[in-house]
C-alpha cells in the first residue's frame, strides 16, 4: 500500500486539494472532513470521529468491520493495479485517512504531497 503519514504542524486556516489534479476538495475551512470529492479523490475516513465518505464508493463500506485502517487495507489490496495513494493525517485527537487514485503514476515525495494536499 502506497501510504504517507502527515502530522500537521499548526492549525491555521487551510483547505484540502487533490494532490494529483490540484482541484479543491469540498470541506469546511480548517477541517479534515471531506464532504464531496474532486479530482482523483476516492474516500476519506476518520475512525475516532466516526466520519466516513466513500466518494460514491460503496465497496469500501463493505470492508468496514473492526477498523477504518483494516477496511482501507482490504480496499487497496483488491485494487492493486490502480495505484492508490493513502494519506494518513494524525491531528491531535483524531486520525484521518484519504484515498486518491494516481492515474498517471506521478512520482511525488511525501513533502510534495503534503504541500499539494494542505494549502
Amino acid at each position: 500500500m502506497n501510504k504517507i503519514v502527515i502530522k500537521p504542524k499548526s492549525q491555521k486556516k487551510f483547505s484540502l486539494y487533490c494532490p494529483f489534479t490540484n482541484e479543491k476538495l469540498y470541506n469546511d475551512d480548517s477541517s479534515f472532513e471531506i464532504y464531496e470529492g474532486a479530482g482523483n479523490y476516492l474516500f476519506s475516513i476518520c475512525e475516532d470521529c466516526l466520519f466516513f465518505d466513500a466518494g460514491n464508493n460503496d465497496e469500501i463500506e463493505n470492508y468496514w468491520k473492526d477498523s477504518a485502517l483494516e477496511a482501507i487495507e482490504k480496499f487497496v489490496e483488491n485494487h492493486k493495479e490502480e495505484n492508490i495513494l493513502v494519506i494518513e493525517i494524525q491531528d491531535n485527537d483524531d486520525t484521518y485517512w484519504f484515498g486518491f487514485l494516481n492515474e498517471d503514476n506521478i512520482e511525488l515525495s511525501a513533502e510534495e504531497i503534503e504541500n499539494r494536499f494542505i494549502k
